[in-house]
């Protein structure tokens, strides 16, 4: 090179179109030294050393990662079922594994050397943030993180620091919590279902109680009166009319808590061999006075020849009474209807109630043995009820093996509901389907201890137990009761369970701890399993639900009288 050092050369003429750039000593070792660091670089590149680039630019900080790093700790970060998130003090994330990208719902590309602030409420980042002023500690946070459209996906924060070389960073690790809320969300949905079905039990037994217990000095006065001899015709009939609304409202109570044992399976059978021709011949005579008073005209045609099984005679008399109810309320006043019997197939017995009445769609039939449906509001208006009976009476046969099912050619066309059960045999001897009652001059009387805080039903109580000759002592409340058994012997306990002071189950304890040899039974108007249970416990003998049949409660005492005297 000619010329001065530190000068540059003067310009030929081949070269004027080739201008070169000239570097001075200095400039020319900071090229070389520059050159060297991107070489270090590129190396360190190619071995893994380097997990992102921070590329500046004139948009600002662009940071790529670099999937050249197979460390042992980068294979488990991108395996983890957590996010792992890097994030500087600004918020800029700095790396995190595939699964945190998964949870925003956005390619990984895309989510490294965005802001993670955005995605946070203020209250977190700065709950995450201060771990910065302690290096030693970390942080733990609950919150949300704002994905995609939108969604907020509830996650747990466990945020440590970072030192790095010229800056310490935030090192989060992200907790996906969205399948613990909805265990949570189910769990307190559950508790709140469970708190609404307890609160619902417990106000249809009170609702069942206070219903009840007016019912019962109705019922036994009414019971009371048919058996005097020498009553007019007409006063007979009305007699009759009242006793029948009054059973219905029974009928009502019980099927409203029916179906709260449906609901919490507990709806139990009490199997008894029996003739289901005598099943029908009792619904028949129950509800004669129904179609007499709406002037139809029944036929009834017994073509089963096997008619013996054993289920719940009770259970099953109330499915033929609300099938043969629903045929008589349906039916316009003059119509008819038609009951019949058979043996469809060995070992089955069908019984179908078809009436000349107001009928239904094909495609309604399935919503008639939903509980309080009827088709229509305007069949609920015309003919009452809760729309009960026929939701129990499929759960009642569903118990005893069969199936219940309607059919109509249409409305005002007259429908056709059949009952079919398989016929089950006894293993054990034959039984008479009533138990006898003890012949008058048979009978035994008893002092008897009543104890009832509803004046009318004690009072009636006290006299139709007096008429049969049992010497009976009266309280309203549980303390005139054991005082009135510190004077008296007694043989028997007739007492209320809803005492105003005491239980009637505290009250029979008391009792049966101070005389062992003492009977109990329980009348209420709670009659739920439950409360069977509980008076049983407590020592009563037997648990009758009010309103109380008096010819019933007349043959239990002969029962009890024969085992206690």
């Amino acid at each position: 090179m000619n010329g001065n050092p530190g000068e540059p050369p003067a310009e030929s003429a081949e070269n004027a179109g080739n201008r070169g750039v000239w570097l001075s000593p200095t400039e020319f070792g900071q090229l070389q030294a520059s050159l060297h660091e991107a070489q270090e670089t590129l190396n360190a590149i190619r071995n893994g050393e380097v997990d992102a680039v921070v590329v500046t630019g004139s948009k600002g900080n662009k940071i790529y990662s670099l999937s050249g790093a197979e460390h042992p700790y980068r294979i488990y970060v991108e395996q983890m079922q957590e996010g792992a998130v890097t994030v500087t003090p600004e918020g800029l994330i700095l790396y995190c594994n595939q699964r945190f990208a998964e949870m925003l719902g956005e390619p990984l590309d895309q989510v490294i050397s965005s802001q993670l602030i955005p995605r946070l409420d203020a209250e977190s980042w700065a709950a995450i943030s201060t771990v910065l002023g302690d290096h030693e500690g970390a942080t733990k946070h609950e919150s949300f993180l704002q994905c995609a459209e939108g969604v907020a996906l509830p996650v747990h924060f466990t945020a440590s620091p970072l030192p790095l070389m010229d800056q310490t960073v935030i090192c989060l690790v992200v907790t996906d919590l969205s399948l613990q809320k909805s265990g949570e969300v189910l769990r307190l949905a559950k508790e709140v279902a469970e708190r609404s079905s307890a609160a619902k039990d417990s106000f249809l037994a009170a609702l069942s109680h206070e219903l009840r217990t007016p019912l019962t000095p109705a019922l036994m006065g009414v019971a009371t009166l048919q058996q005097e001899r020498g009553l007019p015709a007409g006063v007979l009939t009305h007699l009759s009319m009242i006793r029948r609304n009054i059973e219905l409202e029974i009928r009502l109570i019980d099927d409203l808590l029916d179906l709260t044992r449906i609901a919490h399976g507990k709806f139990e059978l009490q199997d008894a061999e029996m003739d289901i021709n005598s099943v029908l011949d009792r619904v028949l005579e129950i509800c004669r006075s129904t179609w007499e008073a709406k002037n139809l005209t029944l036929t009834v045609e017994r073509s089963a020849v096997d008619t013996r099984t054993v289920g719940d005679v009770v259970r099953l008399q109330q499915v033929l009474w609300n099938v043969i109810r629903n045929a008589v309320k349906f039916t316009p006043s003059g119509g008819s209807i038609w009951i019949t019997t058979e043996n469809p197939t060995p070992g089955a017995f069908r019984i179908s109630v078809r009436d000349s009445g107001i009928g239904f769609n094909a495609a309604e039939e399935p919503q008639l043995f939903q509980p309080f449906e009827q088709v229509g509001r305007e069949i609920t208006r015309l003919f009452g009820g809760l729309g009960l009976g026929l939701s129990i009476s499929r759960s009642i046969v569903s118990a005893h093996g069969g199936r219940i099912w309607g059919e109509s050619p249409g409305p005002n066309k007259g429908a056709t509901f059949h009952v079919e059960i398989p016929l089950r045999r006894s293993a054990q001897p034959s039984q008479q389907d009533d138990a006898m009652e003890a012949e008058p001059g048979m009978r035994r009387s008893l002092v008897i201890l009543l104890v009832e805080d509803h004046d009318d039903t004690r009072q009636l109580l006290q006299m139709i137990l007096s008429q049969k000759g049992h010497a009976v002592h009266a309280a309203a409340t549980g303390e005139d009761a054991l005082a009135l058994a510190e004077k008296e012997s007694f043989h028997l306990v007739i007492s209320d369970l809803g005492l105003p002071d005491i239980s009637g189950s505290a009250l029979m304890s008391q009792l049966r701890s101070r005389y062992p040899k003492l009977r109990g039974v329980a009348v209420s108007g709670y009659g739920m399993e439950e409360d069977v249970r509980r008076s049983k416990e407590s020592g009563f003998d037997h648990h009758l639900t009010k309103p109380v049949d008096p010819a019933r409660l007349d043959r239990l005492i002969g029962e009890l009288a024969q085992e206690i005297l």
